[in-house]
């Protein structure tokens, strides 16, 4: 669902995008409530694919990858405009994380072949949901070239 900035009760249906970053766990600064940048709300549903960390110990190479989705479903508006909360949205976040998983699983070769998805997939929930979006995770390895120790003469870093 995208959402309607005018009536919280319209909404259009398409498919999720996908961008390159990476976007902080919710509250990760306690001083600083998780808010939707402008725009951001009409590229919902969205996954951004971004790198955690990585690690090269000469001999073999990675990089952990996180991929965070956003879904859009604020529930049910009655005549009475009291929301009612009905999952749907938690429910489309499970499946979008589920069929990501499915397809990491059977295409895990990336770049023809020059790394690969590596299990295990770990997934979850960020603890706190903007009200009207649904937030979740899934991270994985991915590995990547070892680059080896050169060398370098004290003259040529100067």
């Amino acid at each position: 669902m995208v959402p309607n900035d005018d009536d919280i009760r319209e909404y259009q249906l398409m498919h999720p995008n996908a961008f390159i970053g990476w976007l902080p766990p919710p509250n990760q600064l306690e001083d600083v409530p998780l808010q939707l940048p402008d725009g951001v709300k009409s590229a919902i549903p969205a996954m951004v694919v971004g790198m955690d960390d990585g690690e090269d110990d000469g001999s073999d190479a990675g990089i952990n990858i996180r991929i965070t989705f956003v879904v859009y479903n604020p529930g049910l508006y009655p005549e009475s405009g009291v929301i009612i909360p009905n999952y749907k949205g938690y429910q489309d976040l499970l499946n979008l994380m589920t069929i990501c998983r499915r397809e990491l699983s059977s295409n895990y070769l990336i770049g023809g072949g020059e790394t690969s998805a590596q299990k295990p997939f770990r997934w979850g929930m960020y603890q706190q949901q903007p009200v009207g979006y649904w937030v979740g995770w899934l991270t994985f390895r991915a590995t990547t070239v070892t680059l080896p120790f050169v060398n370098v003469p004290n003259y040529l870093i100067d």
